[in-house]
């Protein structure tokens, strides 16, 4: 039977929808966008330099003093992927190193970073994190110097590294080690006042004529009465020498801070009340951080009567910790009263699934900066959100996604400096549109490692996230492949960041992974390559930042080199079919060529072949099926089977059936090509689980076609839905 489009009818499927889906572009056309964007720069990168393998801490080479010229550094977009350098400096007692990294900006942006090897063994991992000092400025060359403050040699780590977005750079390092100049310079007469036990004593007035270096701090003893306040102002001359630093102690051990000021123009404060009811000793240190070298400094030290004792407090008190948190409720708390003695707690309760929003407003420049902390336990233990005031606004924010009514406390308190201030608090809550379940996405409850679901390669549209439900994915990569991960989001609405795990246990954590992306930009990219010698599962995990502005956010998830396929092409026309019952040919003869992929030959002389694109995600719906180097301006119907079968059948060979159903017909163009543009799962029936396989059916008018049947076959593809 025959109809109306010319080909010959199964029992198939009716009732065909047409309804328009928007094609998503394929992984493959991303990365192939991006490395054509970066090709130039990947094509004109240089071989490694002579000190490769050099790529990690526990490689790192020995330099003596002197100049290396035409190293290499790769970076992410290079064609082998990021190969940072390691360089190991022995520094003497005493001596200072200093390293200049000497590039053109314009060919790649080189960063420098050093380690401690003792403190540091893997030179800050993933994270840039515990250098001693580092230079990432956005101009040519870097320099770093820093001293060794102990009385014991110390082993250095150079780390040089580039910038994410270059591929490559060439660069000359000179490493230079001398004894520190700081240490020839006369001291002042406070000396000997280098640890906090012999802390020489410092009264009120002002002190000039001090001096302080990277290799001996200063410590000086302030008695402060009672109810008094302490103003430590300290000056000296920026842009020339070393930075002092302040850091002021309750204590005469230096284990309990006050405040403290990590200057950088040329002026630094602290300060501090004692709020005790006898005198007090505290503790101040100045002190050179980074290994900067020397310089001279003048103190200004004051204790005043502190004006936050006569205040009057609000009428919330006693609330001055966790336990006597007093109930708040919402809207508008106007003329509140906080002291550095006195903090404020108050419990606050939040409906389920609703938002609540705190704002805090007070007087700034004028008394004490306040901070908030929230947190999700009575105890105290477990903070939640926080906000460092600054210009007299604060505000934190905590979803309620426990179930059930939750009551959470708020700590209003003064931040590092001391004194007190008035403040007003507003608050209230909204329905949280981030712990609504529909706007999640298909692919949950992936909201563990145990529960990550199986990925293969593509793009996966529509995905959603919150704080308060991550998702996980995982991933299997062959050895010595690649794994390329991708996010695509606006950051302005929350900030996500992605990580990569090869253990489940550690994977629900945000500790012991592999590699993450963190930036604080649209979108995060990360790569990762196999070489562990034998297919691995990795575990790629998504969360929205703990400290983003935005509760959740929308993403798209894209994948490469987990080894996976979208559709696996089979059953072709070139002789080599066999599905269980021996080799299955062609009708007449008519194979296409071996290795071609395609279905039996037509009477263009050669066949037809299938691919798809999209996801198999059912509730994603956006697989498109395309048939090309078929017979130009003829109708096409892609069928699908639930079985692969081989038999020949017409001009091919039918690979798809128990049953064979009609999915959908499509009329091909100039070139012979088409694609779907109804709804797969709908017309198919499919459900997540289901393995189809699926051929084009096309016309081949009888008269010329190989075998006169007047139809014909693309290969088949296999596609497990998820």
């Amino acid at each position: 039977m025959v109809d109306g489009s010319g080909l010959s009818s199964f029992p198939l499927v009716q009732n065909i929808s047409m309804r328009l889906i928007e094609p998503v572009r394929s992984f493959a056309t991303v990365v192939a966008a991006v490395f054509c964007a970066a090709g130039l720069a990947s094509a004109q990168c240089p071989a490694p330099d002579s000190f490769e393998p050099n790529q990690d801490c526990a490689g790192a080479v020995t330099l003596a003093t002197g100049t290396y010229n035409s190293l290499t550094v790769m970076g992410l977009t290079s064609p082998g992927g990021a190969d940072e350098d390691f360089y190991e400096v022995h520094l003497l007692a005493g001596e200072v190193v200093n390293v200049d990294c000497l590039f053109s900006h314009s060919t790649g942006d080189v960063d420098i970073f050093l380690y401690d090897l003792a403190t540091s063994p893997n030179c800050g991992g993933d994270m840039f994190a515990d250098f001693l000092v580092g230079s990432w400025s956005v101009t040519d060359d870097e320099n770093v110097s820093y001293v060794n403050p102990t009385a014991v040699a110390r082993t250095i780590i150079v780390r040089v590294k580039i910038y994410a977005s270059d591929a490559c750079a060439n660069y000359d390092l000179i490493i230079d080690t001398l004894p520190d100049p700081c240490a020839a310079l006369p001291d002042d007469g406070f000396e000997a006042n280098d640890s906090c036990a012999s802390a020489a004593a410092l009264s009120d007035g002002l002190h000039s004529g001090l001096f302080v270096s990277a290799t001996d701090a200063d410590f000086y003893a302030i008695d402060v009465p009672a109810g008094y306040v302490l103003t430590v102002d300290a000056s000296y001359v920026a842009g020339v020498d070393a930075d002092p630093d302040l850091y002021l102690y309750s204590d005469q051990s230096c284990s309990i801070e006050l405040d403290e000021d990590e200057a950088f123009f040329g002026s630094a404060r602290v300060i501090a009340a004692n709020p005790g009811a006898s005198a007090a000793t505290f503790v101040l240190e100045v002190r050179v951080d980074m290994g900067d070298g020397c310089n001279d400094y003048e103190l200004n030290v004051v204790t005043l009567p502190d004006p936050c004792i006569s205040s009057v407090d609000d009428a919330f008190e006693p609330n001055d910790d966790c336990s006597s948190a007093t109930a708040l409720s919402m809207g508008l708390h106007a003329g509140l009263y906080v002291s550095d003695a006195a903090p404020d707690y108050f419990t606050i309760d939040v409906p389920i699934g609703e938002l609540l929003t705190v704002d805090l407003s007070y007087s700034f420049g004028v008394n004490a900066d306040l901070d908030l902390f929230l947190y999700d336990d009575l105890a105290c233990t477990n903070e939640v959100e926080s906000d460092d005031g600054e210009n007299g606004v604060g505000q934190v924010r905590w979803s309620n996604s426990t179930g059930a009514v939750a009551t959470i406390v708020l700590e209003v308190r003064v931040a590092p400096g001391g004194g007190c201030n008035n403040y007003d608090l507003d608050l209230w809550t909204v329905l949280d549109p981030c712990l609504d379940p529909s706007s999640d996405d298909a692919f949950e409850d992936n909201d563990s490692c145990a529960a990550a679901l199986v990925m293969i390669d593509g793009s996966y549209p529509g995905m959603f996230v919150s704080k308060t439900d991550h998702d996980y994915f995982e991933v299997r990569v062959a050895a010595g492949d690649t794994l390329f991960v991708d996010l695509l989001f606006t950051h302005a609405t929350a900030d996500v960041d992605v990580y990569l795990f090869d253990d489940p246990v550690p994977c629900d954590t945000l500790s012991g992974y592999l590699k993450r992306g963190y930036t604080s930009t649209n979108n995060e990219h990360m790569v990762w390559t196999n070489s562990t010698g034998s297919t691995q599962i990795y575990y790629v995990k998504v969360v929205v930042y703990w400290n983003s502005d935005g509760e959740c956010n929308d993403y798209e998830l894209q994948l490469s080199g987990s080894g996976s396929v979208l559709a696996t092409p089979s059953c072709f026309g070139d002789g080599t079919t066999d599905v269980g019952g021996g080799l299955v040919g062609c009708p007449c003869g008519n194979q296409s060529a071996i290795g071609a992929g395609e279905g039996c030959a037509s009477s263009l002389g050669y066949g037809a072949t299938l691919t798809a694109s999209g996801t198999s995600t059912v509730a994603n719906d956006d697989l498109v099926f395309s048939i090309s180097q078929a017979r130009a301006s003829q109708p096409s119907m892609l069928i699908q089977g639930s079985a692969l079968v081989a038999f020949p059948f017409r001009d091919g060979i039918l690979c798809t059936g128990t049953p064979t159903e009609r999915v959908e017909v499509v009329f091909l163009d100039a070139a012979g090509g088409g694609s779907t543009v109804g709804s797969i799962v709908t017309n198919g029936n499919v459900s997540p689980g289901d393995t189809r396989h699926y051929q084009q059916w096309y016309r081949d008018p009888g008269g010329i076609s190989p075998c006169g049947n007047g139809s014909n076959f693309t290969q088949a593809l296999m596609l497990t839905w998820m």
